[in-house]
């Protein structure tokens, strides 16, 4: 080491809490912050018996992790990728206990649930961050930065499509997959809220709308074609208190394959659309003409920088200066739409005459009538499906929620 220069830092110590499902993901993307490192895994969570790689670290809970931890092992932050119900009750342990945590979306079941952890956050005087994942993407704010400055005129809606295809394994990998309720409690499970979860609240962002003071009603249309609770084919309408741009969702997993989702700004002198799961964009410079749009700017493909959200938590415990990408205080107005979907009555199924199943057994899928050019639609005209003349929507799954104080 050079005279003058700094030590490099050692690295972080995590611990995680869920090693199955989304948290074998975490466990995968560890190995390589550990090989970099960056990071260091020093325990792991969880109620069943984790791969043998992990059993020599592995605890029941959070209390007997910390409390068998050597100091130089003790944990500074902590990721969460259990079930949705669980996700208040660990992360306030996990505060309460001086740890900085990564929180799996969505991060709470319930708006109130928000307030209550972001008031523990604060008297912990630690962070959230939240697995938003398409905020890592950068094109994200590249959007939301041109419907500030208007760089693409007028933007008064930004749109999400979401078609993806699930199959009854998908809806059967546990107890609460596909639930409102279990066992008296929020799970707060659907289309929007948890599997494209991504594009409801990187559209959310990108129109401005953070806080619950900037929503003035959402509407929702829920329906569903899976045997279960929660919502798998869904509208949404979120508008705002200010002049800001709405937004509209239609998102589904009755699709007849799998698309790239997209969030879309469409302005009075362009577009852009943006597929955030592989950072890709498409901007279209142009002006209104009557009912069509000149082009005469052309059209660019553009790529976006990803950053990975552990990594800018750990930077962020490092140096409190670092800004974190998806703080839980910015999703005030994602857990405010959240609220909206639990707060309507539960979806009403899509006749059977309008279903298609394909597949057998566990990889057995619906597919809804239409249902790709139906979500296109509904963004088109910023309409629920049942106002569009759809053969299987109903106007009675439509309902129309506002913020308490609103």
């Amino acid at each position: 080491m050079t005279p003058g220069s700094a030590a490099p830092a050692a690295p972080a110590r995590i611990a995680l809490i869920g090693t199955r499902g989304f948290g074998a993901v975490h466990l995968r993307a560890l190995a390589r912050l550990e090989q970099a490192g960056i990071a260091r895994l020093v325990g792991v969570v969880d109620v069943a018996e984790p791969p043998e790689e992990l059993r020599a670290i592995h605890h029941r809970s959070l209390a007997e992790l910390l409390e068998a931890a050597s100091a130089q092992d003790q944990p500074e932050i902590v990721i969460i990728a259990t079930p949705i119900d669980t996700h208040v009750p660990l992360a306030t342990e996990a505060l309460a206990a001086g740890l900085d945590v990564y929180l799996e979306k969505p991060p709470v079941p319930a708006l109130a649930d928000h307030w209550s952890l972001l008031e523990a956050a604060d008297a912990a005087g630690r962070s959230v961050q939240v697995g938003f994942q398409a905020r890592g993407g950068a094109g994200v704010d590249v959007l939301r930065e041109e419907v500030a400055t208007g760089a693409l005129g007028l933007v008064d809606v930004v749109r999400a499509y979401g078609a993806w295809q699930r199959d009854r394994a998908y809806y059967s990998r546990s107890a609460w997959a596909g639930r409102r309720r279990l066992d008296g409690r929020r799970v707060a499970d659907g289309v929007a809220t948890n599997p494209l979860a991504h594009a409801v609240h990187a559209a959310l962002v990108i129109a401005g709308i953070e806080e619950v003071s900037d929503i003035a009603r959402v509407t929702t249309e829920l329906r569903r074609a899976h045997d279960i609770e929660a919502d798998d084919t869904t509208f949404l309408r979120i508008d705002p208190t200010g002049e800001g741009p709405s937004v509209v969702c239609a998102l589904t997993t009755t699709a007849p394959g799998q698309s790239a989702p997209w969030v879309e700004i469409i302005g009075s002198e362009g577009s852009h659309r943006l597929q955030y799961t592989d950072d890709t964009s498409r901007r279209t410079r142009g002006v209104e003409g009557g009912a069509e749009r000149r082009t005469d700017g052309g059209a660019e493909e553009l790529s976006h920088q990803r950053l990975d959200l552990l990594e800018n938590l750990i930077d962020h415990v490092r140096e409190r200066s670092v800004a974190l990408i998806s703080p839980l205080s910015s999703t005030g107005a994602f857990s405010a739409v959240l609220e909206a979907i639990q707060s309507a009555p539960d979806p009403t199924p899509i006749a059977d005459a309008s279903v298609d199943w394909q597949g057998e057994g566990a990889g057995g899928h619906p597919v809804v009538e239409d249902i790709e050019q139906t979500l296109r639609a509904a963004l088109a005209e910023g309409r629920p499906f049942s106002e569009l003349g759809v053969s299987w929507a109903r106007e009675d799954a439509v309902h129309v929620w506002t913020p308490p104080f609103a």
